[in-house]
């Protein structure tokens, strides 16, 4: 970055055993989980809190806590302020924009918001206010859920899900393997496309390749909204080996099935199969492949 610089990895100087130097970038570090969980960061700082979280297992609890106060606050009805109140906010903004011109908007997203003019903070702070005295609802609603014909299976009577449901466990359980540009390399490790799932509210986090029954398969981590979902790609003989999987897949279904907190979702692309699993309900995941995602 140019004008805020942070590490968070191992340093030259140091040896990977050095504790102290780690604990004190976790230190620094905890201070934006915050404002990385709200959106509030440069694009520079969430690339490189991104590509930490990937290996932190602790940061990544600590994300999952804010966003789960996130979600509890933007539940709380909405107060509406009095007329007075409003008023006077009017008239805050009036003083201001006569004091100091606002930037246009491409003007201020190319400057950093701590080179940004205190006034010019100052209005943008009011008009938060402003959103919340008139009864304004800022939060983003989850992707409404797409509608599919689905077929639900056993995952434990599935060899290739189990296969997927003990790699997804073994991977979650501490560092995700790999980072999202060792996508080519995904790509020349595996006998079929690769091609990432596309969503508004997703990030491509990670791209390894894994074993599943003695075949190779491609794996993808994403980000979606605040939680993290796998994405499993296997070559079509591997898929459709199972007839309880076969089956649903001809008819024209996807396949679903649930093991304790993960929801599994299966379905049919070129040359390959997808499996999706995360600890979230298989019916959200529909949203992945019909609705908030496309290939």
């Amino acid at each position: 970055m140019t004008d805020l610089h942070l590490n968070f990895g191992v340093q030259p100087h140091e040896r990977p055993g050095d504790d102290d130097a780690r604990e004190a970038r976790h230190q620094v570090l905890a201070t934006l989980l915050g404002a990385y969980a709200d959106g509030e960061l440069p694009p520079e700082t969430v690339s490189q809190i991104d590509a930490h979280l990937l290996g932190c297992a602790r940061c990544r609890r600590e994300v999952a806590l804010h966003a789960a106060v996130r979600v509890r606050l933007s539940r709380e009805p909405l107060q509406t302020a009095s007329a007075a109140f409003r008023e006077r906010i009017i008239q805050e903004l009036s003083h201001s924009q006569q004091v100091e011109a606002v930037p246009a908007a491409g003007a201020v997203a190319a400057s950093p918001w701590w080179r940004t003019p205190p006034a010019v903070i100052a209005v943008a702070a009011l008009l938060v206010v402003a959103a919340a005295a008139f009864g304004i609802d800022r939060s983003r609603a989850p992707e409404r859920v797409a509608a599919a014909h689905t077929a639900a299976v056993d995952a434990s009577s599935v060899p290739l899900m189990s296969a997927v449901l003990a790699d997804y466990r073994r991977a979650t359980a501490g560092d995700l393997p790999g980072r999202a540009r060792d996508l080519d390399a995904v790509r020349a490790a595996v006998p079929f496309p690769v091609e990432p799932l596309r969503g508004s509210s997703m990030r491509l986090l990670a791209a390894w390749s894994t074993d599943l029954e003695g075949e190779p398969a491609a794996v993808l981590a994403y980000r979606w909204h605040d939680q993290l979902v796998l994405e499993y790609l296997v070559a079509e003989p591997v898929f459709f080996r199972h007839p309880s999987v076969r089956a649903p897949i001809a008819a024209g279904d996807v396949v679903t099935a649930r093991s304790g907190m993960q929801g599994l979702l299966a379905w049919a692309a070129p040359e390959s199969g997808v499996i999706l699993v995360g600890d979230v309900p298989a019916a959200e995941l529909t949203a992945l492949r019909l609705g908030d995602a496309a290939r």
